[in-house]
């Protein structure tokens, strides 16, 4: 047993960890938006009853868990942020569910019209459902979706808009 049973590529990636232990190599800056807590940190995410709890970041699989479903912020008020956006993402779904009668290939979305004066909108897609989209069977569907779920919540946990006409 030895170096030589390692592949090229691990024979790499050990000399690497071996200078990086002899302090020859800086430590990478996560220069990345959504940054992932690093061991002791505390977090926060969202329990199943949709309140927001802080933890401490262990790695353990838990961690990880939260991690890879996207339920673990460095930033409280992203948490909760977060927990308001799926909330009208569900209504938004349950929405159309109650309301759509058969869909057809051209079905309407929602959309935000940043180069129309910057208001809700609706769009008709023939050919394909765009990633995330809740279809409606109707741009009359569109807009009683909007004045129940509220115009200034989709704006703001959707589209990330504070009030409209504004970016």
């Amino acid at each position: 047993m030895g170096i030589k049973n390692l592949t090229e590529a691990e024979e790499k990636e050990f000399y690497r960890l071996v200078e990086k232990m002899n302090g020859k190599e800086p430590e990478k800056k996560q220069d990345v938006k959504v940054k992932k807590p690093i061991y002791g940190q505390e977090y926060f995410f969202s329990n199943s009853h949709g309140w927001v709890e802080c933890d401490t970041w262990r790695d353990r699989a838990v961690d990880n868990k939260r991690w890879e479903l996207g339920n673990a912020f460095l930033i409280r008020e992203k948490a909760l942020f977060d927990v308001e956006k799926r909330k009208v993402e569900v209504e938004l779904q349950r929405y159309a569910e109650e309301h759509n009668g058969p869909i057809r290939s051209d079905s309407f979305y929602l959309l935000y019209n940043n180069k129309d004066d910057g208001k809700l909108d609706y769009d008709v897609w023939s050919v394909c459902k765009p990633q995330g989209g809740v279809q409606f069977a109707s741009k009359q569907l569109v807009f009683d979706a909007i004045e129940a779920i509220g115009k200034d919540r989709i704006l703001k946990y959707i589209f990330g808009i504070e009030s409209e006409g504004e970016e």
